[in-house]
């Protein structure tokens, strides 16, 4: 157990809210019952002295009565502070308890006063300080139960397909809570269903809220919100009908879960590879070795041969080369349209960061922050997106229109066609 001083005591201790404050006061009062904290100028024993004329009235005004408070006092599970019956506290410093103050002082070994506190009210097995800041530290006798103080989801939303399921775990604190065990629940158990293991299940459609609550009388929980849409297929993989033009995959090619970060490409190639080469273009596949040598999707002479194709034909396009069907890469309009028409959320889903995009019609997609392939490397995974479209920046045939995104902006942006970047099919 740890013994700490006084003022590290009130440090380390959990501070009540105001409104707590008052339900945890008035439940010890008694004969007291709704005694609004704020008017407590002394309570000792259950006897109040309100007025500060009746105080410097009292012939008792500065007597010292240790003998209230000698013992040991626990404010948590591992923080207590033992008032010895000498008057020494804290390996040998001097205090003093005056009753009629509600005063504790705390004096160093030369009689200079440290600390100064103000004990509100005091019986046998509890007593409450009113901290300088007006907050204020409850104390008991006896080892007070430890108390779940908070609940983290492994996810606050959710996106989920009509008979899909998803598992959720909860992180509770502290990790020495006696009770640490959970109860799960849902608002509406025709949309979502939960185990009390945490496992969501899709069962019609529309939104629901799991809440996930302590056990321990704490009052604590956590809240993730479920969307179930109905699901559709086109090839083997699943859309999402965001009220949009096109349907949305659900993940990133090359990828297994939503979260996943998937495979990277360069514009107009259709295969990942180990080097996306960003000081020159030896490795990219519609030149000659320069930027000046473009075999294919060239606007301008000046960088190759012309062609005049500004759109991604199917036999280039990374998502219908991958996943056939109908899919293939949105357009510069179409991420427009996505960016324009839906609303966007940074988040967390599965302990990956990204953007969680809801359309006109409330269904939505997650798009990972999987950053971006250069050279043999990786940069801003968890920070930033990059997804490529399938439209030639017109302005120079040397740059592809990509999507980018962060936790505070998405906007359409171009670069060099060589980058390793997300792709994000969508379907008609």
């Amino acid at each position: 157990m740890k013994n700490l001083c006084l003022s590290a005591l009130l440090l380390a201790a959990t501070v009540l809210t105001s409104a707590v404050q008052a339900q945890v006061i008035n439940g010890d009062l008694n004969h007291n019952q709704g005694l609004d904290v704020e008017d407590v100028t002394l309570l000792i024993d259950g006897y109040l002295t309100g007025a500060s004329e009746v105080i410097e009235t009292n012939s008792d005004y500065y007597k010292v009565d240790n003998s209230l408070i000698v013992g040991t006092w626990y404010a948590s599970k591992t923080s207590s502070i033992v008032f010895e019956a000498d008057g020494t506290y804290g390996g040998g410093f001097p205090y003093k308890f005056i009753p009629a103050q509600g005063e504790i002082l705390m004096f160093d070994n030369y009689g200079n006063v440290v600390d100064d506190f103000r004990v509100i009210y005091l019986t046998d097995e509890v007593m409450i300080i009113k901290r300088n800041d007006g907050t204020y530290l409850k104390m008991t006798r006896t080892i007070p139960p430890q108390r779940v103080t908070s609940i983290t989801l492994s996810a606050t939303e959710l996106s989920l397909a009509l008979d899909g399921y998803e598992k959720l775990t909860a992180t509770v604190l502290p990790s020495d809570a006696d009770n640490p065990s959970v109860v799960w629940s849902s608002s509406d158990e025709t949309v979502a269903t939960v185990s009390q293991k945490g496992m969501v299940e899709a069962v019609g459609e529309g939104t629901a809220t799991i809440t996930c609550t302590a056990a321990d009388g704490s009052g604590v929980q956590a809240i993730c919100s479920v969307t179930v849409y109905k699901p559709y297929y086109n090839n083997g993989y699943e859309a999402v009908d965001l009220g949009l033009s096109v349907k949305w995959a659900i993940m990133n090619i090359g990828a297994n879960a939503p979260e996943e970060s998937g495979d990277y490409f360069a514009w107009g190639e259709t295969e990942p590879k180990d080097n996306y080469n960003w000081y020159n273009w030896e490795t990219y596949k519609w030149c000659k070795g320069s930027k000046t040598t473009l075999t294919k999707y060239c606007t301008n002479s000046d960088y190759g041969t012309v062609d005049n194709k500004t759109i991604l034909d199917l036999k280039d396009d990374a998502a219908h080369a991958n996943w056939g069907g109908t899919w293939r890469m949105p357009t510069f309009d179409e991420f427009t349209e996505l960016q324009t028409k839906c609303s966007w959320k940074w988040t967390t889903q599965n302990g990956v960061n990204g953007q969680k995009v809801t359309g006109p019609n409330g269904n939505s997609i997650f798009l990972p922050a999987a950053g971006y392939r250069y050279d043999s490397s990786f940069s801003h995974a968890g920070s930033s997106g990059y997804y490529w479209s399938s439209s030639l920046y017109t302005g120079s045939p040397l740059y592809g229109w990509y999507l980018y995104f962060n936790p505070s902006n998405f906007y359409m942006n171009y670069n060099s066609r060589y980058y390793g970047r997300s792709v994000r099919a969508v379907c008609q």
